[in-house]
């Protein structure tokens, strides 16, 4: 099969340290190429992939853009992308995009047929405006609960495929403890590191950060939790790599996961629970889908409850926790989203009713 991966230009394809999308776009690629599949990528340049690259930008735009060019700038770099993707479509058996909403006016250009992962959250009011104007073109949710905000319209959603990871370096870590708490992500108001310090102080335990603080992020950053921080003795480690990782989860004791929106999937468990270490999280989103309460971590609905869970957390079994994270590895990822595209081809190739237009076919 001859396929195109369509992937965000902030970040490399893998990310050089943080970035959840970029992450998964690799690992996917990868197996596909490893399957026998023909792909290429459309990213930023400095991405490395097995697929053929195809990089619109030199850089990822993240190493060179400020704020307001991010902002202003990048929309339609991405739709420069898009252009180039669809100029092409016919060298292509399926187009894969990972691009969101800016991907859907292009899909109707042609008739190779484009499937859409929405990576991001879905319950805010652009997404419930603009979705509903194509509710033919095929969608892919990361988690069952990351598509109910849009339950009430007439979408045409393909199936749920998890984010995988290659997770062979966290299942080879030793499962040796260093009793600290670990937190893992960006530093903005949803993740809640407010949260976390909270836990870790009442729970008498010392915490430790590795995160990255985005642009838009710097004024929280200044006026909430670095003061934070620094009169809570946090240990803050900044952004680390994807060889830094296993260890880091590793060592800790529980990771917190105290995420306070709508988690469409969290890249962090996953990788924490291929450690060996257990995940302590509010109950938002797709954390009940990832987690099983007493198993391999606790799923809490207040504070109180993830300070008690530090106190309990010795009684999950660490073994319980990296075997269930193999279900999250990436040939797990990719192998599902080989079926999403035999069903979305399937459908495609399916002769439509004398007389009747094919809506996949044909522009608006």
């Amino acid at each position: 099969m001859k396929i195109a991966q369509v992937a965000p230009l902030y970040e490399a394809v893998p990310p050089r340290a943080y970035g959840g999308t970029e992450r998964v776009v690799s690992a996917l690629c990868d197996q596909l190429c490893k399957a026998g599949h023909d792909v290429t990528l459309f990213a930023s340049g400095g991405s490395v992939t097995a697929a053929h690259l195809a990089a619109i930008v030199p850089a990822p735009l993240r190493e060179h853009m400020n704020r307001a060019e991010l902002i202003e700038t990048a929309p339609h770099l991405h739709l420069q992308m898009l252009s180039e993707v669809y100029r092409r479509a016919g060298e292509f058996d399926l187009i894969h995009a990972h691009t969101d909403l800016l991907t859907l006016p292009f899909v109707q250009l042609t008739t190779t047929p484009t499937v859409i992962t929405m990576h991001g959250r879905l319950d805010i009011d652009s997404v419930s405006r603009i979705l509903p104007l194509y509710p033919e073109v095929p969608l892919v949710s990361i988690s069952d609960d990351q598509r109910r905000a849009l339950d009430q319209f007439p979408l045409r959603w393909i199936g749920t495929a998890y984010n995988g990871l290659n997770l062979d370096r966290y299942l080879q870590e030793p499962l040796q403890k260093g009793g600290y708490l670990a937190f893992v992500g960006r530093l903005t108001p949803e993740k809640r590191p407010d949260l976390a310090v909270e836990i870790a102080r009442r729970a008498g335990m010392t915490l430790r950060v590795a995160a990255k603080i985005d642009p838009i992020d710097f004024a929280y950053w200044d006026s909430v939790i670095k003061p934070l921080f620094e009169a809570n003795h946090v240990e803050f480690v900044g952004e680390i790599t994807e060889v830094d990782k296993p260890a880091f989860f590793g060592g800790a004791t529980a990771t917190l996961f105290p995420v306070d929106w709508p988690e469409p999937f969290g890249l962090v468990i996953i990788e924490s629970l291929a450690a060996g270490t257990p995940v302590i999280a509010l109950r938002r989103g797709s954390i009940p889908e990832l987690l099983t309460d007493g198993r391999n971590g606790f799923i809490c609905d207040d504070v109180d409850q993830m300070v008690d869970a530090v106190s309990r957390v010795n009684q999950i079994d660490l073994g319980e926790c990296r075997s269930s994270a193999r279900r999250f590895s990436d040939r797990a990822m990719a192998e599902r989203y080989l079926e999403i595209y035999e069903d979305v081809l399937a459908i495609e190739r399916r002769p439509a009713p004398a007389g009747a237009e094919s809506i996949a076919h044909h522009p608006r």
